[in-house]
């Protein structure tokens, strides 16, 4: 019998021993059965909201690529955003991409389509890289500024924290040490300025940084197309729990044209789960309300939120702006309007 070359057969057994990847199938896909009674019980809950789902990179943008090669990120970008449309779509939620195939597509223009179309919520899906470090992984998801800032708004977050439990437990790996749940700001990347994508947005935004590709282990399962289904899954069901658990809305019931200089305001807010009324926050021309003059008002399931600014209001157009936070811990979405002060008739 030949022998082997020695190199040959050193080769095979490195490779054999490599580690083969390795992830977990969600419980839910043990039957497809199962899988679409999972879906049909989130329906309740999404149908009819309206998702843009931006995956990124793409066309003449594709210089992220593997450690050893196997993937290119603007492809498994797209491919994870396509299964999250389809799990969404099957739920009865309305969805938007910015892309459906491999092309280029502008970070302006990703912004101008997710406004034009009248999204409810943008989901931007990426993976993550560090060149030159070859070991660390983890799972991470971005919202827009820091709390203090005038740009932060918490409702951001909130979808961050639900979205980044889900993926991470899907994944079976952890969020980053940087921070406590694996959310982070996009200051910590750009002080100041943030993602271009999350900063311009004009609805709720998240961006999704699912693993890394250059770590040669999640390489490879990246390179697996049920794992992106998994990827997508996880994301899937964080969407769905942050909107099980219910987001306050606000109108505002008062008129909008007014001859006081210190008004009152009137607004309904309402949530299945109750108003938490220590999370009542109001701001006139980014001056926040003193708590002595918010009142709330309980009625048929809903607060009525009564607001008397302490301070004269000149003449001219202001901004009225509210955060309230359900009993679930989720903040409404961003309400701005603006009223006016008008000199009163004889004056």
């Amino acid at each position: 019998m030949r022998k082997l070359p020695y190199l040959f057969l050193l080769t095979f057994f490195i490779l054999g021993c490599a580690p083969k990847p390795y992830y977990v199938k969600p419980n839910e896909w043990k039957t497809p059965t199962k899988k679409d009674s999972v879906i049909n019980f989130y329906s309740k809950f999404l149908k009819g909201w309206k998702f843009f789902i931006d995956p990124g990179h793409g066309g003449q943008d594709r210089k992220n690529i593997g450690i050893k090669k196997r993937v290119v990120e603007a492809d498994v970008n797209l491919k994870v955003a396509l299964y999250l449309r389809d799990y969404l779509t099957r739920a009865g939620a309305i969805v938007f991409m910015s892309r459906e195939k491999d092309t280029t597509v502008s970070l302006a223009d990703r912004v101008k389509m997710a406004t034009e179309s009248g999204a409810d919520i943008f989901i931007s899906i990426h993976h993550n890289a560090i060149p030159g470090d070859e070991n660390t992984y983890y799972a991470s998801t971005w919202y827009h500024a820091v709390e203090g800032d005038p740009r932060f708004h918490p409702c951001n977050r909130d979808l961050a924290r639900y979205i980044q439990r889900d993926l991470a437990y899907a994944l079976r790996i952890s969020g980053s040490l940087a921070s406590f749940d694996g959310t982070m700001s996009d200051y910590i990347v750009y002080p100041k300025q943030g993602f271009y994508v999350l900063r311009n947005a004009t609805m709720p935004a998240v961006l999704v940084e699912c693993t890394f590709f250059t770590n040669e282990y999640e390489e490879r399962r990246l390179s697996i197309d049920e794992f992106n289904q998994i990827e997508a899954w996880g994301i899937f069901k964080g969407i769905a729990k942050y909107i099980q658990a219910g987001i306050p809305k606000i109108e505002l019931i008062s008129d909008t044209i007014l001859t006081s200089k210190r008004p009152t305001f009137l607004l309904k807010v309402s949530d299945k789960f109750g108003i938490d009324k220590q999370n009542i926050q109001i701001k006139i021309d980014s001056i926040l309300i003193e708590k002595s003059f918010i009142t709330s008002i309980d009625a048929n399931n809903f607060s009525i939120v009564l607001s008397t600014p302490n301070f004269d209001l000149s003449e001219g157009v202001h901004t009225l702006d509210v955060i309230v936070r359900n009993k679930n811990g989720n903040s409404s979405f961003p309400f701005k309007r603006n009223f006016y002060i008008i000199k009163q008739m004889g004056e």
